[in-house]
């Protein structure tokens, strides 16, 4: 990801020789809907969930460009509905709904249209998010063609950042870092600044054993995807 920082940091050094900087920051408040991709023993049909976002925004703007920092509780998450028969003839049918809440801080690189900041802009950058936990609400029927032995497994248990220490635990952890892309567009109207993002996460939030632990077991991947609107109102002056 730092790769992607350097050309935008030297194209803002360069563009922004000449001109008046102002800096701004203020609260920002946003309402997203997210998914993930989802593998276990086979790819999982999984649809998007809703969630908020809460926060805040530093603007430095230098004529059209800016560096937009932003620090944000962040609730991601995704749904799983569906059904399947693995080649032992092991059916399962899932309705799970997870929901992750995470520290996120995107840093991006905005162009305003105009030079003064206001009206249309377009902005790029990445995030990085620390897992401050969550919950799995489960609700599983499967039943094994093989022996005739079916059950129901439902209820809601607590996810926590980290590694499993056992197999049977695998669902109760997501990995504690997250990491990816973000882009969007906004509108700023004096102090109020609208933004529409979409984030696409690189690292993969799957759980993982304790070194030495599930030896032969596979472990779930996922990938968090969130559209997000948010809106922020910014205090600030110029220099």
């Amino acid at each position: 990801m730092k790769h992607l920082f350097i050309p935008l940091f030297l194209l803002g050094s360069a563009s922004c020789a000449q001109g008046q900087t102002s800096i701004s920051a203020g609260p920002v408040i946003g309402f997203n809907t997210s998914t993930a991709p989802y593998k276990y023993d086979h790819t999982f049909t999984t649809h998007y969930r809703t969630g908020g976002a809460i926060g805040a925004l530093a603007n430095i703007q230098r004529q059209h460009l800016a560096l937009q920092v932003v620090a944000l509780y962040q609730q991601k998450g995704f749904r799983i509905d569906d059904a399947y028969t693995s080649p032992n003839s092991l059916y399962t049918r899932q309705k799970n709904d997870y929901r992750l809440n995470y520290l996120n801080v995107p840093v991006q690189v905005a162009y305003a249209f105009r030079p003064d900041g206001q009206g249309l802009q377009v902005f790029a950058g990445g995030y990085a998010g620390l897992l401050l936990g969550g919950k799995a609400e489960l609700d599983t029927y499967y039943e094994d063609a093989m022996s005739g032995a079916s059950g129901v497994r439902q209820g809601t248990m607590k996810l926590e950042p980290g590694r499993a220490p056992d197999p049977s635990s695998i669902h109760s952890y997501s990995q504690r870092i997250d990491a990816g892309l973000q882009a969007g567009a906004g509108y700023r109207c004096e102090q109020l600044l609208l933004q529409l993002s979409y984030s696409y996460g690189l690292r993969d939030a799957g759980p993982r054993y304790e070194e030495g632990i599930g030896d032969g077991f596979i472990t779930p991947s996922y990938y968090n995807r969130v559209a997000q609107v948010s809106v922020a109102y910014l205090f600030g002056h110029s220099e």
